[in-house]
């Protein structure tokens, strides 16, 4: 099942799945971008009505909504370049296994800059306008964190594939 060139491990991959691999990555990547730029041009513009300017006062209100979206786009750069792990029909282990670590400690970082940003505004007061108002925005919150998990399980899919997906998606018994 397993082959070695010089160095290098490969796993060979059903190709149907290789291809899977090969556009899926491309379509979740991009529409992870998409969505959470539209995302957060949508929290902004629902800030700026409620608030009259669309970003929080404090430089620590600004980083709590900047800095989620921001792993996020994180992640979806690391799905877009799950690419890289395929050399033709086979999954090159050494990268597979660094884009795994790499999705899985953008993600945890991603987690907890999600629960900061929910947490920021319960405790410190980041919109001069509004004193008796503490809540956080639970749109951006729970979008973003939708927006992460799926990145995130869609990367895992592509990186580091079970072998009842390949069973699944290949044409030869070898699986």
């Amino acid at each position: 099942m397993q082959g070695t060139f010089g160095q290098v491990e490969f796993v060979p991959l059903p190709p149907r799945f290789a291809a899977r691999v090969r556009w899926g990555s491309v379509v979740v990547g991009s529409s992870m971008i998409a969505g959470m730029v539209l995302l957060f041009g949508l929290t902004t513009f629902l800030q700026g009505i409620v608030h009259g300017h669309a970003f929080p006062d404090t430089l620590l209100g600004k980083a709590a909504a900047v800095l989620p979206p921001l792993g996020v786009l994180a992640i979806a750069v690391l799905v877009l370049s799950s690419r890289r792990c395929l050399r033709g029909d086979y999954l090159v282990v050494a990268s597979a296994a660094s884009a795994h670590h790499a999705l899985l400690f953008t993600y945890v970082l991603t987690l907890v800059l999600i629960l900061g940003s929910f947490a920021v505004p319960i405790v410190f007061r980041v919109w001069r306008d509004t004193p008796d108002l503490r809540a956080p925005d639970l749109l951006t919150v729970f979008a973003t964190l939708a927006f992460a998990t799926m990145g995130f399980l869609a990367g895992m899919f592509y990186v580091r594939p079970s072998v009842q997906t390949l069973r699944k998606f290949s044409d030869h018994p070898i699986w």
